[in-house]
């Protein structure tokens, strides 16, 4: 449903850093909606209009970049919008529904947005990095998302991560490096209040890790919480618990979304078919994989092959 218009739709003067990234996510979105990359968990998006997200989309920890434009979200828990614009983020500490309305766009100067979720494994890494540095702070109130301005420094990896996730090699070797340093800069600014709590980091960071390493050993048959909490010598109440406490998800969501990727590279790089691709990752069933890769993607398996090969 379109949103009411605004005055001002002109290009926003902004500075050089947050110009070039603006320009790289225009090159890479030849259509209006979304686009992902081949990067996992990479997605840009344009909006040539006003318009409201009627449906709500169930998203996982994250940070939006706006280049252009300006959008609203309604976050599941809040009791008011978000606003956010050009030069801002939005930061997603953790699963939340989202209602998002893009409210400043137009042909000339349209909505111009880049998303990463951030992964889970990259994120008990930094915190547990940072925690034996002695350079992460335990923020004295969580927050769990909010808008702040970005600093040159994340628009800058940014565009290094664009840049690099059009190249396989470069997706293979560079971009990780640069979703890293994306997650260390967070973590050292006002965004670590909303991503995570500091103290549960340094009592169960190691082991989350390990769960998380374990499970994509395992992507390819059943997993329980039980076994998983099991292997890290933890019992399944306080692992779930610590679970989504450090990495912002649930194990079984963990799960799932590791097993979308691994299906994702599998059907974009080995040429595999949805079913089969599916079977490969542990879905039980095609149609079990066919409903959470739309909920996930926004699309078919299929369409989603067509798509990214296409574009």
């Amino acid at each position: 449903m379109p949103a009411s218009p605004v005055a001002d739709t002109h290009p926003e003067v902004i500075p050089a850093p947050w110009a070039r990234l603006r320009d790289l996510v225009a090159a890479r979105t030849p259509v209006d909606g979304r686009t992902d990359s081949l990067y996992p968990g990479l997605r840009c998006y344009r909006f040539s209009c006003p318009v409201r997200y009627e449906k709500t989309q169930r998203l996982t920890p994250g940070v939006v970049v706006v280049l252009q434009g300006r959008k609203t979200a309604l976050l599941a828990g809040e009791r008011r919008s978000l606003d956010y614009g050009a030069t801002q983020c939005l930061v997603l500490g953790a699963e939340v529904a989202c209602l998002g309305t893009v409210v400043g766009a137009s042909a000339e100067a349209p909505y111009l947005a880049i998303h990463l979720d951030l992964p889970p494994e990259v994120l008990v890494k930094s915190f547990v990095a940072l925690a034996e540095s002695g350079t992460l702070a335990e923020p004295t109130r969580v927050t769990e998302n909010f808008t702040a301005a970005v600093g040159p420094e994340v628009v800058e990896a940014f565009a290094r991560l664009l840049l690099a996730a059009d190249d396989p090699v470069d997706r293979r070797t560079l971009a990780p490096l640069a979703v890293e340093e994306i997650v260390l800069r967070l973590l050292r600014s006002e965004a670590a209040a909303a991503i995570r709590s500091a103290g549960a980091v340094t009592k169960s960071g190691a082991r989350i890790q390990a769960a998380i390493a374990f499970m994509r050993r395992h992507l390819g048959r059943p997993l329980s919480v039980a076994e998983i909490a099991g292997h890290v010598h933890m019992s399944p109440s306080h692992f779930a618990h610590s679970f989504r406490e450090v990495a912002g998800v649930t194990p079984m969501r963990c799960i799932r979304d590791l097993r979308l990727e691994e299906a994702r590279v599998l059907m974009l790089g080995a040429g595999l078919r949805p079913g089969d691709a599916a079977a490969r990752v542990g879905f039980e069933s095609a149609a079990h994989f066919n409903r959470a890769f739309r909920r996930r993607f926004e699309t078919t398996p299929a369409e989603y092959v067509r798509r990214v090969q296409s574009s």
